[in-house]
């Protein structure tokens, strides 16, 4: 109601409460009293009679809904006008606020001769539609896609370039003053970059899970990050004009964000190889049920969700317990490698995250971007390096000489040793459900490895042709 309110005053110049809008609302009820037995009554006695009008009035207006409506309707017909409320960020919320928000929605299209938009979510209105508020009101839908995100990110880029090379005049930013010379390769860079390798479409549109807001907060804190070689692009752009950013950058970009190291709480990515229990096979536990509920003979719903005791039947196959697989289950849905029927997200207390399990899951496109494209990428393994347990003492002891070192031989290292752990781990651990192969990731994420490894041997081949000019 004080949206409303405040609508009608900051954007329609419209004082609910003004005397001769007050006046106008309520003509009618006006003339019935000049007409009424009071009005007859107070005749002889004017201040008496307005006494009488103006608490009658004040009445009215204290009703604020039935005043509101009245005051719409007042401004709809006087200036012909048809009455459009949307309420919006419905589909945000839970499915009981859902439909209270519709049975609201219901009441303005009913009683207020107004024109209703309200969003809710798919497997919502479907589910209230068979059993809920949906199934006893009449209702048009349309169905919304989400634009592109790479045409979005294209078109804002394109706009921060003009803004960048002067060709939007500073007038229209209210004063905003920037010299950006370099900004503007930097951006020239990346447009290229996105026209030229669909693998960055790809990843914006995945690990961000389609949210066109997620998308654009990545790619502004890309452009800002400290683990993108800035100055590399803008020189290679500057003398080349066509450089493709190669796609570790960004995955270096959401994996790290601003930090040196993988930080799980401000990451866009999970470590999916880390453990709750000190069992050395549960490093594939997320990565095993992220891919059962992407693989296409699992048994799921029209909706695409899979019963919840289905999920931890098929881990125990696997000698993995039920407390085990609900804490992977909670661990996943909180950073949005799956999704519940309810949409929720687990509290967390001193002993981890809480909260009863729901009755299904389904995969998203974040967790089959971890599945299909992460797991064995050098860049995703790179990150991970340090937030996961090892078992092997061996292992760790290596892993831990030139422990600050950042130096890219080094990280390699230590990233070849860790997958060669996990991959030791995988062959040991009796693992082989037809939905998920380690050693398939590896193979897939190896062309990255390779990348790297040639990148070392330049680096030291021009190393070693500097050596005899310093002599």
């Amino acid at each position: 109601m004080d949206e409303i309110e405040r609508q009608l005053f900051s954007k329609y110049d419209v004082d609910i409460y003004e005397h001769n809008f007050v006046r106008g609302v309520y003509d009618l009820e006006v003339k019935r009293f000049r007409s009424s037995f009071k009005a007859v009554f107070y005749k002889s006695n004017k201040d008496k009679l307005d006494e009488q009008m103006a608490a009658r009035i004040d009445e009215l207006i204290n009703d604020k809904s039935e005043h509101l409506r009245r005051s719409i309707q007042h401004v709809a017909l006087g200036r012909k006008r048809q009455i459009i409320i949307i309420i919006d960020n419905a589909d945000q919320r839970a499915l009981e606020v859902q439909q209270a928000a519709f049975i609201i929605s219901q009441e303005f299209a009913q009683n207020w001769n107004a024109l209703v938009f309200i969003a809710v979510r798919p497997q919502t209105f479907f589910q209230s539609k068979r059993a809920g508020t949906l199934a006893a009101y009449p209702h048009k839908v349309f169905t919304i896609l989400p634009p592109r995100p790479e045409l979005v990110i294209e078109k804002r880029l394109v706009f921060a370039l003009n803004v960048a090379e002067g060709r939007i005049s500073p007038d229209t930013l209210q004063g905003v003053r920037l010299t950006l010379g370099s900004m503007a390769v930097f951006l020239r860079a990346l447009l290229y970059s996105m026209e030229k390798n669909r693998d960055i479409s790809e990843i914006l549109s995945n690990i961000t899970g389609g949210n066109i807001r997620a998308v654009v907060e990545f790619v502004r804190q890309f452009i800002g990050s400290p683990n993108v070689e800035a100055e590399k692009i803008v020189e290679i752009q500057g003398k080349s004009g066509n450089y493709v950013i190669p796609l570790h950058e960004f995955s270096k970009a959401a994996i790290l964000g601003d930090y040196s190291h993988f930080v799980p709480e401000t990451s866009l990515a999970m470590n999916v190889f880390d453990v709750e229990t000190p069992d050395r096979r549960g490093h594939f536990l997320s990565l095993m049920i992220a891919a059962f509920m992407l693989s296409d003979e699992t048994p799921k719903d029209r909706d695409g969700f899979i019963h919840t005791a289905l999920v931890v039947e098929e881990m125990q196959k696997w000698r993995f317990l039920p407390e085990q697989v609900e804490k992977a289950l909670r661990k996943l849905t909180n950073k949005r490698l799956i999704e519940t029927t309810e949409r929720i997200t687990f509290e967390e207390d001193l002993a981890g995250l809480i909260g009863s399990i729901p009755e299904g899951f389904r995969q998203t496109s974040i967790g089959a971007y971890h599945v299909r494209r992460w797991a064995g990428d050098f860049a995703y393994l790179d990150g991970m390096v340090f937030d996961t347990p090892i078992f092997d003492p061996d292992v760790r002891e290596r892993m831990s000489q030139n422990l600050g070192s950042f130096d890219i031989a080094d990280r390699y290292a230590r990233t070849l040793l860790f997958r060669n752990y996990l991959s030791s781990t995988w062959e040991s651990s009796g693992l082989g459900p037809r939905y998920f192969d380690w050693n398939e990731a590896v193979r897939y994420g190896q062309g990255n490895f390779d990348i790297v490894h040639r990148a070392i041997t330049k680096i030291v081949k021009a190393r070693a042709s500097l050596e005899p000019q310093r002599r």
